[in-house]
């Protein structure tokens, strides 16, 4: 029995003690990943079950060594293979040994593995590393060639370039002069269609946004589409991301018909089909009951999933989500979807966030962001943040509620939180992609970025670079 037979529903779980073909495709499914079952007999015994809990620690599952669905669904995906790369120590071997095999740095094996720095690999020993994946959004404007010049530098830490289209190719120019650069770097090319206004998710804002607008009326969802065909020519384009990220409740459904339409067309034109939808709660009654966008029939249509954290969450005084609240919302959306699919946005820049009682008074910077909403809320670079703070002559501080480092100042004569991403947060964010073995993540939007987030990928993970014959 071929190993995509064991994609349709089982009838029964395979546990130890089950025999026949199946379990015998099972055992070579689990050789080609790495993993030891034994002889491929068709007899789930001890080496199998084994087999089966070390990949159940490895993705997060629950260990039972009990092949159930959530195993057979994991090892259905062709993902598995592309992401991980696993070796056995031989007698001898050094760690340097081992990183060379893996073709990672040693201090990147050394972390993915826990291993001290003067520890020694025992011989038999089974070595893993997760690639990640690091997508990054190159924005259109005044920064797009900067944002060019840092991919240039930075390509060897980049797994593909999405460029933000304002349109069809013919209506965007820059963008597809944007998309054969960043193809020319080597880097498999996504084009963003944006759906909504930027920033994104703005608390309190009630007012209907493009997404809404083309879901609900058929000549705009026409042109999304014809959009995203019209790219499809462009020979540098491997795939089209479509931002969902502004979806409210009640409009899964008709996203869900939107995307099935995408889909259909992209497949057609050998092209991938990226989603960014928006990071959830789904943890209280309201957000279960609901919750009416069917994740399982996303995760077919899309390749990639980008979960998009609110900028804000509400209260008395607006502020990020924590990390304890990113994990939460994180775990609660990865059961419903593969891990590996998903890329967490990481908006790298700095975000401004007027106060309540704005005061009077001499501003610390006179010009605002590009294309900043009626409430203030702006995204600025990191440098400029840090001017900011100088200009006030103030330190950031850190503040714990957030896990970020903030000023206030004032801004256009309007007192202001100033919100930063620098190492240390970008850091924790890292961290939890990793616990929670999600795919990787979306920088949103290079040249924004704290300079030192590039050392910092360097330092922790094995970036992805997915094959030509992949994306090409």
């Amino acid at each position: 029995m071929p190993w995509c037979g064991l994609r349709r529903p089982l009838g029964r779980l395979l546990r130890p003690g089950s025999r026949g073909e199946r379990v015998a495709a099972l055992q070579r499914r689990l050789r080609e990943l790495g993993y030891d079952p034994g002889a491929e007999d068709g007899i789930y015994g001890h080496q199998t079950a084994e087999a089966v809990r070390d990949l159940q620690r490895d993705l997060g599952l629950r260990v039972d060594g009990i092949a159930g669905p959530r195993v057979m669904a994991v090892l259905a995906d062709p993902d598995l293979l592309d992401m991980r790369r696993s070796h056995t120590a031989a007698p001898g071997e050094t760690l340097a040994d081992a990183a060379r095999a893996l073709g990672v740095a040693p201090q990147v094996l050394r972390r993915a593995c826990g291993l001290t720095r003067r520890g020694s690999l025992a011989p038999g020993q089974r070595l893993m590393v997760w690639e990640r994946w690091v997508a990054a959004e190159v924005k259109p404007g005044t920064g797009q060639g900067g944002a060019l010049r840092i991919l240039g530098r930075r390509a060897a830490l980049v797994s593909a370039a999405a460029v933000a289209a304002r349109g069809a190719p013919a209506d965007d120019p820059a963008a597809g002069e944007a998309a054969e650069a960043a193809a020319a770097l080597g880097l498999p090319v996504w084009v963003t269609l944006h759906t909504r206004r930027e920033p994104a998710l703005v608390p309190g804002d009630e007012e209907p946004g493009r997404l809404q607008r083309l879901l609900h009326r058929a000549r705009e969802r026409e042109e999304l589409v014809a959009h995203a065909r019209a790219w499809c020519g462009v020979a540098p384009v491997a795939g089209v991301h479509v931002d969902l990220s502004g979806l409210r409740f009640g409009d899964g459904p008709r996203a869900l018909g939107l995307l099935g339409r995408l889909a259909d067309e992209l497949r057609s034109a050998g092209r991938q089909l990226i989603v960014s939808v928006p990071l959830r709660d789904l943890s209280g009654l309201w957000g279960r009951v609901a919750n009416d966008l069917d994740w399982e029939a996303l995760g077919r249509l899309a390749v990639r999933l980008v979960l998009v954290p609110p900028l804000l969450v509400g209260g008395p005084e607006p502020r990020p989500l924590s990390p304890a609240e990113l994990r939460r919302r994180l775990r609660l959306i990865t059961r419903r979807v593969s891990p590996w699919r998903c890329l967490v946005a990481l908006p790298v820049g700095a975000l401004i966030v007027p106060q309540a009682n704005p005061e009077p008074g001499p501003s610390a910077e006179t010009s605002q962001a590009q294309d900043e909403p009626e409430t203030g809320l702006a995204v600025v670079s990191y440098a400029r943040a840090a001017g900011l703070a100088r200009a006030a002559r103030t330190r950031p501080q850190w503040e714990e509620a957030a896990g970020r480092p903030a000023f206030r100042c004032l801004v256009d004569g309007r007192e202001s939180a100033v919100w930063l991403e620098n190492r240390a947060s970008l850091s924790v964010k890292l961290e939890l992609v990793e616990d929670l073995r999600l795919g990787g993540v979306y920088l949103s939007a290079v040249g924004e970025e704290d300079a030192r987030l590039w050392g910092l990928l360097e330092e922790r993970w094995k970036v992805h670079k997915p094959a030509p014959a992949a994306w090409a």
